[in-house]
């Protein structure tokens, strides 16, 4: 499948997530037969009009509950650039808004409901921190995102960039009656690409306005793609190094050591029996026996003291049915990676392939043989991904203050898909 086509599935897993959330039926969605002038359901502006003159706090709700594609609300121009040049309507803004919500959703799923969201109610009715509901967070995000695609794409566009033959064809592909977008619209329960389009988007968005965000889309993507392929040039290991030193308290304090990944075997042995629910511990009783059957072990290992032998006690005597069937090995896990005690013994300076220890951990006593260091150092791993997002950071923030866009908010409206698929869900009776 085609790079193009798989992106245009991760966007349209709307419908489907959704309905999984709520446990819902997806239904045809019905044409609105209201316009979107603003309801009572949006708030009077809280700061000035104007294009750069508020944030997303200008309004303390933007729901409308009705949309048509190219009606005077939809059309309304929400964002210009530094000439106040049109480059945003709502109508498109819908798509960037719904696209956060879906990936918020998508990443962190029934778990959105620990970081306060309730995705059966109304967005604008519940606050995600202080200062925002969440139909204001996902809002700014999305406006953040939109400005950062602007910029990426206009850098492309001043590098000459122009569509390639296959994103072209997939966009053209989205408005072809017979095409692979339809199939696709089709196999998921929709009539028309335009209902498929609503059903993921809202009333309000069209075919065509799904098409344009694509061709923005692709353009930003080839630009932040070269920016990466730029920087994989420059950031060499000496380089990340450095920059992991600049940053070793930071590290240091996430157990991310400047230390090779290392290979183990080991054998847990667990004090038998319930936890004792006062002390949320093991009784001292317990853990004396515990401690005595891993001298056991050892004991037994000590006869033959060779990996192999410990590999098969492991195997027979371990209480970790994860490393069970294979001996008890661990290979090649980093600093961070392991319970704090058992890390610090395997990563002691002064370690050596072969040598064997004990440690107690809050998991039980945990006899160890040390196979060695490996030739992956995830600490540089980790420093090179961490540098990467700060250098492409600050290069997507220099790009977006040459090429800025200006939001006016009083002049935003979100269709509420949220309420809308809860009642598309309800049973009609």
């Amino acid at each position: 499948m085609k790079k193009t086509y798989r992106y245009i599935a991760l966007l349209l897993v709307a419908v489907m997530l959704t309905a999984i959330l709520v446990g819902c039926k997806k239904n045809e969605p019905a044409e609105a037969d209201a316009t979107t002038e603003p309801t009572d359901e949006t708030s009077a502006a809280n700061e000035p009009s104007g294009y750069g003159n508020n944030t997303v706090a200008a309004l303390s709700n933007y729901t409308v509950t009705s949309a048509v594609p190219d009606d005077a609300v939809m059309s309304a121009i929400v964002a210009v650039d530094a000439e106040d040049q049109p480059l945003l309507d709502n109508a498109a803004l819908q798509i960037c808004y719904w696209i956060e919500f879906y990936g918020f959703m998508s990443s962190y799923g029934s778990y959105a409901s620990y970081l306060g969201l309730d995705y059966t109610q109304p967005l604008a009715e519940q606050n995600c921190s202080e200062d925002r509901t969440w139909e204001q967070y996902f809002l700014e995000a999305a406006a953040q995102h939109f400005s950062e695609n602007y910029a990426l794409a206009q850098a492309a566009y001043a590098n000459g960039y122009t569509l390639t033959e296959e994103d072209k064809a997939t966009i053209d592909d989205i408005a072809a009656p017979d095409g692979n977008f339809a199939a696709e619209a089709k196999e998921a329960g929709y009539e028309s690409t335009e209902a498929y389009i609503k059903a993921n988007f809202g009333d309000g968005v069209s075919v065509e306005d799904y098409q344009e965000y694509l061709r923005l889309f692709y353009a930003a993507l080839d630009q932040y793609n070269q920016i990466k392929e730029e920087l994989a040039e420059e950031l060499t290991d000496a380089a990340v190094e450095a920059y992991y030193d600049e940053n070793a308290a930071s590290y240091e304090e996430n157990r991310i050591l400047k230390q090779n990944n290392v290979s183990v075997r080991h054998i847990l042995i667990a004090p038998e029996g319930e936890k004792d629910t006062t002390l949320n511990d093991w009784t001292e009783d317990q853990w004396t026996a515990a401690a005595a059957k891993a001298a056991e072990v050892y004991a037994l290992w000590e006869e033959d003291p060779t990996e192999e032998h410990f590999a098969a006690l492991a195997t027979e005597y371990t209480d970790d049915t994860g490393s069970a069937e294979n001996g008890g090995l661990y290979e090649d896990f980093a600093t961070n990676k392991m319970v704090e005690e058992f890390s610090d013994w395997c990563f002691d300076p002064a370690r050596a392939a072969g040598d064997t220890g004990t440690v107690k951990t809050p998991f039980g006593y945990h006899i160890i043989y040390f196979i060695g260091q490996t030739e992956t150092r995830a600490w540089l791993d980790t420093a090179k991904t961490d540098m990467t997002s700060a250098r492409l950071t600050e290069k997507v923030e220099a790009l977006r203050e040459t090429y800025p866009v200006k939001f006016d908010y009083t002049l935003v409206r979100v269709f509420d898909m949220v309420t809308k698929m809860l009642q598309d869900s309800t049973p009609q009776g």
